[in-house]
C-alpha cells in the first residue's frame, strides 16, 4: 500500500506541474502591455513554481538618460521588503547564539525609551511601540542627505513611544533599522557584508545588494512619476536612512528565489521559520499574511519614492510571485491582483482607461466637503480647470478621472468615487464608504 501510494502522489505532482504551467501566459502579458502603453506602470514581474522560474516579464523605462528600457536585469529598490532579509539574519543570529529573541534592546542602544523593556522579539513583531520616525514631519528635511548611524539613533531615542512594549503591533520603520544596526553589533561586520555572507552568495543572487542614493550601477532603474503623460523624475532617498528597514535593491526574479529558499529551510530551521511564520495582531517577523481568495500567502510590500514592490509565497501553490515597479499611475496592487488571477484562472477583466467629457456645470455640483460618522476625515471636493480634485483633511489632493456622469477614478490608489445626489461612495481594496455633503 506504501508504494502504490507513492507512486500515486507522485502522478498527482506530475500533473499539478502541468496545470501551473499551462495557465495563460499569453493573457498575463497583454495586461501589462495594457500597463505599459496607457503609461500606467512600468517595472518587472516573475513568477516562480517550486523551483523553476514560470514567466518573467519588463515594460517600460529603466532609465531616462540615456533612454534604457528595462530589461531582464533590472533592479529596482525594494523598500520594506528589505525587512524580511533582515528578519532572517537576525534569526539566523539567534541559531547560532549570537543573540536570543528574549535579548534586550538595552544591551545595543540604551538611549532609546524604554530600551530595558523592549526584546528583539517586539522589534521584529512591531511590538516595540518605537515610533515610526519616518512619518515625522522634520523628516522631509534629512531623507536625501547621508545620514550617520549616530543621527538616525538621535532621531529615534528623541521620540516619545507611541505604546508600552509589548502591549499591542504598529508599524515602524524604526524597528528594522535598530535591527540593522544589531546585526552590525553582533558580528562586527556592516549590513551589506552581511547581506552578502549570509543571503546573497548561498543563494547565487547575482542582483541583489544594498543600495547607495544615485548608484551608478548600470542596471539600477531611477524611479518616476507621471505627470501629464510624461514622466518626471522622483525624489531619492539616501539609503543610509532606511538601512535595515528599506535599503536593499534587487529583482523581482532575484526575490522568488530568495522567498522559496526560505521556505525550504535553506536560510533558517523550520522551527526558526515557524516562529517568523507565526503572526501576532496582523505581523511576523518580518512578514505578514498576503492572501489571495482561498490561497493563503506570506510576504511583504515595499514602497520608497516612487517605487513599488510586493513579494509573496503560497505554500500550498509551491509558487512565489514578485513585482516591482518604478512609475505608477494605476495601483499596483490591482496589476498583482490580475497577475495572480490569470494564474490561477480565475475570471479576470482587464482595466478600462477610457475618460469621458463632462460639463463644468455638473462638475461644479460635484464640489464641497462631504463627511461621515463612520469615518474620521472629510473629504473636501474641488474644481480646478475643468477638473475635479478630493482631498482628505490633511492630506494631499487627488485629480478625479471621470468615466461616466457619476464615476470618477484615482487609479495609482486605486481609488473609484461614485456621487450621487449629495453624496458620495468611496471604494477602495473591498470597502465602500458612503459620505453627506454638508
Amino acid at each position: 500500500m506504501k508504494r502504490f501510494s507513492v507512486l500515486a502522489l507522485l502522478f498527482c505532482a506530475t500533473l499539478f506541474v502541468q496545470a501551473q504551467k499551462s495557465f495563460d501566459k499569453q493573457k498575463l502579458d497583454s495586461l501589462f502591455t495594457l500597463l505599459e502603453h496607457e503609461n500606467k506602470l512600468m517595472g518587472s514581474a516573475a513568477i516562480r513554481f517550486n523551483d523553476k522560474e514560470i514567466y518573467s516579464r519588463q515594460f517600460g523605462t529603466c532609465k531616462l538618460q540615456p533612454n534604457v528600457k528595462a530589461g531582464p536585469s533590472a533592479v529596482y529598490c525594494i523598500g520594506s521588503i528589505t525587512k524580511m532579509f533582515t528578519s532572517v539574519m537576525i534569526l539566523q543570529l539567534v541559531e547560532e547564539e549570537k543573540l536570543k529573541t528574549s535579548t534586550l534592546l538595552s544591551d545595543f542602544f540604551p538611549s532609546v525609551p524604554n530600551a530595558e523593556k523592549i526584546t528583539i522579539d517586539h522589534l521584529l513583531a512591531h511590538r516595540s511601540g518605537i515610533h515610526n520616525f519616518t512619518n515625522d514631519s522634520v523628516y522631509e528635511t534629512y531623507f536625501r542627505l547621508p545620514q550617520t548611524h549616530a543621527q538616525i539613533l538621535d532621531r529615534i531615542s528623541a521620540a516619545t513611544p507611541d505604546f508600552e512594549p509589548g502591549t499591542k503591533s504598529a508599524y515602524s520603520n524604526a524597528n528594522y533599522v535598530l535591527l540593522g544596526y544589531i546585526i552590525e553589533k553582533a558580528t562586527g561586520k556592516d549590513y551589506k557584508t552581511n547581506l552578502e555572507l549570509r543571503i546573497v552568495k548561498p543563494l547565487g543572487l547575482n542582483q541583489t545588494f544594498l543600495g547607495a542614493a544615485n548608484d551608478p550601477a548600470v542596471d539600477v532603474c531611477m524611479s518616476f512619476k507621471y505627470e501629464d503623460g510624461n514622466l518626471v523624475d522622483e525624489t531619492i532617498t539616501d539609503m543610509s536612512v532606511p538601512g535595515g528597514a528599506g535599503a536593499v535593491l534587487s529583482t523581482p526574479s532575484d526575490l522568488t528565489v530568495f522567498i522559496k529558499a526560505l521556505f525550504s529551510e535553506k536560510l533558517i530551521k523550520k522551527s526558526t521559520l515557524d516562529e517568523m511564520t507565526k503572526v501576532t495582531e496582523q505581523f511576523g517577523y518580518g512578514i505578514f499574511p498576503m492572501n489571495f481568495n482561498d490561497h493563503e500567502g506570506l510576504g511583504h510590500t515595499g514602497g520608497i519614492d516612487g517605487f513599488r514592490s510586493s513579494l509573496t509565497y503560497f505554500p500550498a501553490d509551491s509558487l512565489s510571485v514578485a513585482l516591482c515597479v518604478n512609475a505608477a499611475d494605476f495601483n499596483p496592487n490591482e496589476a498583482m491582483i490580475g497577475l495572480l488571477s490569470i494564474y490561477f484562472g480565475k475570471e479576470y477583466t482587464f482595466p478600462s482607461f477610457e475618460s469621458v467629457l463632462l460639463g463644468s456645470e455638473l462638475l461644479l455640483s460635484y464640489t464641497g466637503t462631504y463627511s461621515s460618522p463612520d469615518f474620521p476625515l472629510k473629504i473636501t471636493v474641488t474644481l480646478d480647470q475643468d477638473k475635479l480634485f478630493a482631498q482628505a483633511t490633511g492630506q494631499s489632493a487627488f485629480p478625479l478621472t471621470p468615466f461616466d456622469e457619476k464615476t470618477f477614478r484615482f487609479d495609482a490608489a486605486g481609488i473609484t468615487i461614485v456621487f450621487d445626489q449629495n453624496t458620495l461612495t468611496i471604494k477602495q481594496g473591498g470597502i465602500d464608504l458612503k459620505m453627506t455633503k454638508e
